[in-house]
């Protein structure tokens, strides 16, 4: 197998968000870099939500523009059924930033990646990591292809492989996991458009999150605990069951269609590095900090901890002692912020407060008594 030896200051292991982010202030701050991504192209994911409170942070970036795309839908606000038998709408019409997004993943994040090619970055797609260790000085990393591996060295290496961690993983760095929360993820196609709006409710054993996805498909998500998981042969009855508790989300949208083949379960819980640096190495987005989806950060965060990297790393590099402090400082702060609003959000919802879903949602962080 051919074998090539690189340097770079700074290897990016992972090509979404919060990568691409990162990898735009390295740019700006003329810092050398590449990014390292395991899949040939980016592939379908849920339809991700975002705020209209992003989009300054998207200006920041220099990518406000990509959202002009017809891929992506723009939407008007939510309406959730939480805490009580209600349901509530907020709208967006009178927001600072006016309406929000329901974002195209697959073609963000090709859009993205574009960006990469224009700005020089070189980009090592279909290479995954095969390993990564400590080097005198920086770090050394290993990838491969199947046609040729690469050797690089860099003065550091960020940890962008969202929930997996598997940079810090192959450090021997764990992640604290607040609580285990899952997802059950897939599309429905709709009879006819639907109003472009977010529906939330919370049922007995879990939340339902709905999207539109286009004109012509819903993305639909149902947040359940790890213990309360569906045998893969009843997920569709499952999900079919936990559809028909609902008293507000729209029951025009037909579950038979589902199979089990087109659910995707994956963990959707709340977890944290205890630090988001360390020897050669920094974390952003979910590899540091993973967002509960009620939180609507998300791809927000990939972003903004990808902004504050780009820079911290490119001051660290400048001889800037505190610049690693200062980003631990940020993101901790945000994190911090985040678990209060979530604790309050779970525990605004008390109609089934002994159930096994909201019972002692989040033991490690309730906030303690005065």
């Amino acid at each position: 197998m051919e074998s090539d030896k690189l340097h770079y200051n700074v290897s990016i292991i992972g090509g979404g968000p919060a990568g691409v982010a990162t990898a735009i202030m390295l740019a700006a701050r003329g810092v050398s870099h590449c990014i390292i991504e395991a899949q040939p192209e980016p592939t379908a994911k849920a339809g991700e939500a975002l705020p209209p409170s992003a989009r300054p942070l998207f200006r920041q970036l220099g990518i406000e523009d990509l959202l002009q795309h017809t891929s992506h839908s723009p939407y008007y606000g939510n309406m959730s059924c939480w805490g009580s038998n209600e349901f509530v709408q907020e709208e967006f019409i009178h927001h600072l930033h006016g309406h929000g997004y329901l974002l195209n993943r697959q073609h963000f994040e090709s859009q993205l990646q574009s960006l990469m090619q224009k700005q020089a970055t070189k980009f090592y797609s279909a290479y995954r990591l095969q390993h990564v260790e400590p080097a005198n000085p920086g770090i050394k990393i290993e990838i491969a292809n199947g046609v040729c591996s690469k050797s690089i060295t860099s003065d550091f290496v960020v940890d962008a492989t969202g929930r997996k961690a598997s940079v810090c993983r192959r450090l021997g760095i764990e992640k604290e996991v607040y609580d285990d929360q899952f997802a059950l993820s897939f599309r429905v196609k709709l009879k006819e458009p639907m109003a472009r709006q977010i529906y939330i409710e919370a049922i007995d054993t879990g939340w339902w999150y709905a999207a539109p996805f286009g004109d012509k498909e819903m993305t639909l998500m149902f947040f359940t605990a790890k213990d309360l998981l569906p045998t893969k042969p009843n997920t569709v009855e499952f999900l079919q069951e936990a559809h028909h508790n609902t008293q507000h989300m729209p029951k025009s949208l037909d579950l038979s269609q589902v199979e089990t083949s087109m659910v995707k379960v994956m963990p959707a819980g709340t977890s944290s590095l205890q630090v988001p640096y360390g020897e050669n190495w920094l974390a952003v987005g979910d590899a540091a900090y993973a967002y509960d989806p009620i939180s609507s950060y998300g791809i927000t965060s990939a972003l903004a901890s990808g902004y504050y990297a780009g820079h911290a790393l490119s001051d660290h590099l400048a001889g800037q002692r505190d610049a690693l402090v200062t980003y631990r400082y940020i993101m901790e702060k945000a994190f911090q912020g985040y678990l209060e609003k979530l604790f309050h959000q779970y525990d605004s919802e008390k109609r089934w407060s002994d159930g096994s879903y909201w019972k002692n949602r989040f033991p490690k962080i309730q906030p303690e008594s005065p």
